[in-house]
């Protein structure tokens, strides 16, 4: 009885052993592998906000197209003459923005209910 357990006793150590070089040899993979996947992580991440909010990315590519080859004092001069042309876009734009920072249940209680 007592060799079947120091049998059992010196498998047991054996097997700890190897578990513990598979486990070592996992971390080495892994970090090998951490790189590449957080580049893939951050363009899934872009993909996505792309098909959630396609009238956002495709108004900023256009107001990148018409201002480009301006300079940095065309955009301000040109953004100056917006703002003071039409104050209406600012205040759309504020409330705009603010609608992302409320929570759902600020948003129900806004609403006007008959």
């Amino acid at each position: 009885m007592k060799n079947q357990l120091a049998d059992v006793a010196q498998r047991r150590r054996a097997l700890l052993q190897i578990i513990e070089a598979q486990r070592l040899e996992v971390v080495v993979i892994s970090q090998q592998w951490q790189k590449p996947l957080v580049l893939v992580d951050a363009g899934l991440k872009a993909v996505r906000f792309v098909r959630g909010h396609p009238g956002l990315v495709s108004g900023s590519f256009a107001a990148l197209l018409s201002l480009r080859g301006m300079g940095i004092a065309g955009v301000v001069q040109k953004g100056w003459r917006l703002l003071y042309l039409y104050p209406a876009v600012f205040s759309f734009g504020l409330k705009f923005l603010s609608s992302f920072s409320r929570s759902p249940s600020e948003k129900r209680n806004t609403e006007i209910n008959y």
